[in-house]
């Protein structure tokens, strides 16, 4: 394990979002620090600064119309000095505000469709090397996912993931255990995850199993990336470096943001905001190690509900038309 600066923390596939659950956020691999890697452009940020904005579209069935518009933030530091060979420790905190703006009420409560939500998140992340090459570690991640953030302790969250990456027998690939457990998750109970780390070359990396996906990076121009983990989260992106400065992606992902409303009858209920979008975007390098990503998405298959459980049981549902959405964010990867 090669560890020369503070590792990639590949927060999200696109992010022009603060979704819960992120797929990189539940991939153990994600926080694991890449050892020569191709990938001279792509979303590795330990710092990141955002806002999206989708104008309001009608309403299915309702003389109403929803808007949406987020703030969103994501930090990685670490803790110690990091050593190459030596166990890491990051400080990790995330913040997102997201706003529904609409006249819409909830159709089985009569309740008003509330305005605004908050993802609040700190924790850590400690990876540890071990003597046959692999690596051990988690993540814990502590906060609140609710309109009323910290109104009680019924509201707060968690996300954590525990993981074992060993080295194959042919030395040349990988095997990846892991276990990963949030209440604001579309599996909201502990999930475990195996997968074979498929490397036969240097130019594609493929994760056969739970969570799974594919990097394929035929040179430093290009770049295909396919990623899947339960229940529907799935995010794919190809990215194409126009010059040293500048590179386009198209992107296609699910988006799912589960919160806990803070007057909700039953505890164990949920309010989902759910949608699938592709999106075009360039990223401009502004020097220093900052970089400017702008994005145009299309939104489709968006819908609200609460339940106990995001495939079934559904109750309060709100669907309402596709549209777009604008997104900037603002990226420091040292």
């Amino acid at each position: 394990m090669r560890v020369a600066a503070l590792p990639p923390l590949d927060f999200n596939l696109e992010q022009d979002s603060f979704a819960n659950e992120p797929l990189s956020d539940v991939d153990p691999r994600a926080t694991t620090p890449s050892v020569d890697k191709k990938k001279p452009y792509g979303s590795n940020a330990p710092v990141s600064l955002g806002a999206f904005w989708a104008p309001a579209t009608p309403v299915v069935g309702q003389p109403a119309t929803l808007g949406m518009n987020a703030e969103f933030a994501r930090v990685g530091v670490p803790l110690v000095r990091p050593q190459e060979g030596e166990p890491l420790w990051l400080g990790i905190a995330k913040f997102g505000r997201l706003e529904l703006a609409t006249e819409a009420v909830l159709p089985d409560s009569g309740e008003a469709v509330p305005s605004q939500f908050w993802l609040i998140e700190t924790g850590l992340t400690h990876i540890r090397p071990l003597d046959d090459g692999g690596t051990l570690g988690g993540t814990f991640l502590f906060g609140t996912a609710s309109d009323q953030p910290y109104a009680a302790g019924r509201d707060l969250t968690l996300m954590a993931v525990g993981f074992w990456q060993k080295p194959a027998a042919n030395r040349r690939d990988d095997w990846s255990f892991s276990v990963f457990y949030s209440p604001t998750s579309q599996l909201p109970y502990p999930l475990p995850g195996v997968a074979y780390v498929w490397k036969p070359d240097d130019t594609l990396e493929a994760k056969i199993g739970l969570p799974g996906g594919i990097e394929y990076r035929p040179d430093d121009n290009w770049e295909f990336s396919l990623n899947y983990f339960p229940l529907v989260n799935v995010a794919a992106v190809v990215r194409r470096r126009l010059t040293d400065q500048a590179s386009l992606f198209a992107t296609y992902r699910t988006d799912t943001q589960i919160y806990f409303l803070a007057d909700r009858l039953i505890d164990d209920e949920r309010f989902y905001v759910f949608d699938q979008r592709a999106a075009i975007g360039l990223e401009r390098q502004l020097g220093g190690g900052f970089a400017l990503e702008s994005t145009v998405s299309y939104l489709f298959d968006r819908t609200l509900f609460q339940g106990t459980s995001f495939s079934s049981g559904r109750q309060d549902v709100i669907d309402f038309d596709p549209g777009i959405a604008l997104a900037v964010q603002l990226l420091w990867r040292r």
